[in-house]
């Protein structure tokens, strides 16, 4: 019965999930057309919780998560928003680390990145000056700057396969996860469309793949449409 409530369920998330991420594609494309290489935003500590944890408790996260590195791809403002992961992470004494090569910058939050945030599920409440900003990082994806093995979680929602969807691009940064990840590390990837649909045409790519196992999560927000119906895919060492 348990198998067949599963398949009965993967035949509506799966299908789900794949429309929701080329409508996604759809609206990034005409971002892109309009000039805007990028959307930087300040996604909440509830809304990581909810696609990359399972929905769990912020406690259980934290407490989870302390002694090991955990790395966030693509950051955006998040190092400066009060209800962040990255300032959560920071209060909590856990090695959290927000890469993006925004923050070779100084960093202007005005009014529509508050409205933006606020639209993401954030309070929209931003620091000039905040707290743990020698662990935000400018740096692109496929150059960290941490060691070989010295990275237990990779997290990056809206940015891979989504922003960056050229494949030698991809192969390089997923090289260099392989680097950074310690054994039986996991890169976490929202959001994406069921991955047996993906097709690839770098051979380069296809190898580097096959050195990851890839397990997928179907992730939604219920009512709340500010977590996009998406498969949450783990990428493991």
């Amino acid at each position: 019965m348990n198998f067949k409530k599963r398949a009965f369920g993967q035949r509506i998330t799966r299908p789900l999930a794949n429309i929701s991420f080329a409508v996604m594609n759809k609206q990034v494309r005409a971002i892109e057309s309009s000039g805007i290489s990028m959307m930087h935003t300040a996604r909440p500590f509830w809304y990581y919780r909810r696609v990359f944890f399972q929905g769990q408790s912020a406690t259980s996260v934290l407490n989870d998560l302390k002694g090991k590195v955990i790395v966030d791809i693509g950051c955006g403002y998040t190092p400066f928003a009060d209800d962040s992961m990255f300032q959560a992470c920071h209060q909590a004494g856990v090695e959290f680390y927000g890469v993006d090569p925004l923050l070779a910058n100084q960093v202007k939050i005005d009014f529509k990145d508050r409205l933006l945030a606020r639209a993401m599920g954030s309070k929209g409440n931003f620091s000039n000056t905040p707290e743990g900003m020698s662990n935000a990082i400018s740096a692109y994806a496929d150059a960290l700057p941490f060691a070989e093995q010295s990275v237990d979680q990779i997290l990056t929602s809206f940015l891979l396969f989504v922003w960056i969807k050229d494949e030698a691009a991809l192969t390089k940064i997923l090289r260099e996860f392989l680097r950074v990840l310690k054994p039986g590390g996991v890169a976490k990837l929202y959001q994406l469309p069921d991955w047996r649909l993906m097709q690839f045409e770098n051979m380069e790519l296809i190898e580097v793949l096959k050195r990851f196992t890839i397990k997928q999560t179907f992730v939604h927000g219920g009512l709340d449409f500010r977590v996009t119906p998406a498969m949450l895919t783990v990428m493991g060492k």
